[in-house]
């Protein structure tokens, strides 16, 4: 990450815990156990002092059992606010983890398309899990532990002060010595805990595309590249943690020994005190008490210090997300019904700045009419559908539904009315059954049967192991592309939708199962606005309008019969695909 785009620490904290702070009840409990321990740590010394000084030393052992009952009772006071602070703060840390996860992966979701580009999934992957589990470790358990054991710092140099303040103040010398090298580690710390964080999402990324195109892979002998290319980024890994274990190498033995300097100097100065009857033997060992305990929660407030290194790196991963402006708008008009006439009005589009994908497209689509776009890959027929879609909006010009601008339009009411089915269909893990209902989920078991029966597609599902309970597998990698292209189809119907896109549906379809899938499209694009993005030229004499589409323009629109009558562009895409018209 940029210099120019590191967040100020305080900047990061202070979002953080503005947002974290919305689970009130939860918190409550958490800073009153934090309060309440931290005054239960005090007392035990300081009734030990008491108890050496007037009972032991004075020989007064009549009322003894009494300070001795007291100090058990600062003990337990001191286990119970322990245990509750533990035990609130673990219920506070999972409600902000379960919140922060959530809202991450709802923006990943909605964000549009571009958001994707420039971004692998492994990577998405470590900032929803990895990143958010290391925020939640350090600012919430990490953090709340801190305050707790600030709090026992700050109350502890109070009574330390209260017994003896010449004492206090030689002990409270080597505190900046222990905030020069908290200010000197932590800058370095932080820069290798981000770098740290950015190579572990690397593995992600390396891990998840080796596996997702294993058979790829085999298939171009690959997997000597890949393995050498895993070894890389782990090896650029190791490094990273290296360089903190080496940062982290020096701090603490640096730490260690300054606090322990405040120990020494308690039990010298303290005892010589004591030794010239300035001080009494109980105030003494209190002190030192205090000085043992005066070191852990230093330790701990440092240890922090260190662990919000690791953290904040990991917050600017994850408000990167959060701060990024390309989200899908779901406001606007909500449709219950189209008729289904789409039109191009002058519509131009790119999806980098100054490189047009569409130029002046104008066109038109009457309401249940097939329309098949043809032309070379990269023409930008794709293009054309995915602004039908409304997974981008036009740069320039329009694109209406039933004379309304799409824009207009909710993305989310819109899209229920169009059917989508993809070159390359995306099956969720779980049944076939599932997997055509998540289309529309207040559809039953029996409008499913009714939909592939409609198709023509039951009795191929039948004929699978365990008919529509057959598991698809992952990303439904145990059905063929035509029966998961059938199955497309049946999810497309059961929506009931108003306009049809097939986008090349038939490109990856055996032979075998094409005819099967084009006899459900046909089904499918019945009394429907259709448009055929078509790779097999053969579907396009089903279509009432072809629209030839070339550099982002169209070139020739007509129906099938008198485009071959032209003998112009869409004459030889047709000749050479399909033979002499």
């Amino acid at each position: 990450m940029d210099s120019k785009n590191q967040r100020s620490s305080l900047s990061l904290l202070k979002r953080f815990i503005g947002e974290a702070v919305s689970h009130r009840k939860t918190l409550i409990i958490v800073v009153v156990s934090i309060i309440g321990s931290a005054l239960a740590t005090l007392a035990p010394p300081y009734i030990l002092s008491v108890a050496i000084d007037r009972y032991i030393l004075a020989g007064n052992y009549n009322r003894f059992w009494f300070i001795a009952l007291l100090y058990l009772s600062a003990l337990t006071a001191q286990w119970f606010f322990a245990t509750l602070q533990t035990f609130y703060i673990e219920v506070f840390g999972q409600k902000v983890l379960c919140d922060l996860r959530a809202r991450l992966h709802e923006k990943v979701l909605r964000s549009r398309l571009e958001f994707f580009k420039d971004k692998s999934t492994g990577d998405l992957v470590s900032r929803i899990v990895n990143d958010t589990g290391i925020v939640n470790d350090v600012l919430v358990s990490g953090l709340f532990g801190s305050l707790g054991s600030l709090l026992s710092l700050i109350g502890i140099i109070i009574a330390m002060f209260l017994l003896d303040v010449k004492l206090t103040l030689v002990t409270l010398a080597s505190i900046p010595l222990m905030i020069l090298v908290a200010y000197y580690f932590g800058g370095k710390m932080r820069r290798a805990y981000r770098e740290t964080r950015q190579k572990i999402a690397k593995i992600s990324s390396v891990v998840e595309e080796s596996v997702a195109g294993v058979e790829t892979i085999r298939a171009f002998g690959k997997e000597g590249e890949v393995e050498r290319e895993f070894s890389r980024v782990s090896r650029e890994t190791i490094k990273a943690y290296l360089r903190v274990a080496v940062y982290m190498g020096l701090f603490w033995p640096l730490m260690n020994i300054t606090s322990l300097v405040s120990v020494i100097i308690v039990i010298a100065y303290g005892g010589y005190l004591a030794y010239q009857g300035a001080m009494s033997i109980g105030v003494v060992i209190a002190f030192i008490q205090y000085a043992q305990r005066f070191r852990g929660p230093i330790n701990e407030v440092i240890g922090l210090y260190d662990s919000l290194q690791s953290a904040l790196a990991a917050l600017e991963r994850i408000y990167e997300i959060f701060d990024d402006e390309g989200v899908e708008d779901y406001e606007g008009v909500h449709v219950e019904r189209l008729k289904g006439e789409i039109k191009f009005d002058n519509v131009w589009f790119e999806y980098e700045k100054g490189i047009p994908a569409l130029k002046g497209i104008n066109l038109q689509i009457p309401p249940a009419s097939k329309i098949a776009i043809v032309g070379r890959t990269g023409a930008g027929k794709t293009t054309i559908a995915g602004l039908i879609m409304r997974f981008y909006d036009p740069t320039e010009g329009r694109v209406l539904y039933d004379g309304v601008d799409g824009k207009r339009i909710s993305r989310k009411s819109l899209r229920r009315r169009i059917g989508y089915v993809p070159q390359e269909t995306y099956l969720f893990p779980g049944t076939i059954m599932e997997n055509i209902l998540m289309a529309n989920p207040e559809a039953s078991e029996e409008d499913v049967i009714r939909v592939c029966k409609e198709l023509g597609v039951q009795d191929f599902i039948m004929r699978l192991p365990k008919g529509y309970n057959t598991s698809a597998g992952e990303a439904g990698k145990l059905l063929s592309v035509g029966e998961r292209q059938l199955i497309s189809l049946a999810r497309a119907l059961l929506e009931d939708p108003d306009i049809v896109i097939l986008d090349e549906a038939l490109s990856s379809v055996d032979p075998k199962t094409e005819r099967l899938v084009q006899d459900a499209m046909l089904k499918l694009m019945e009394g429907r606005t259709s448009i055929i993005i078509a790779h097999r030229l053969g579907i396009t004499r089903f279509a009432d309008k072809v629209v030839v589409v070339e550099d982002g323009r169209i070139i020739e629109e007509g129906s099938p019969e008198e485009l071959l009558e032209r003998r112009g562009h869409f004459y030889r895409f047709y000749v050479s695909q399909m033979g002499e018209a």
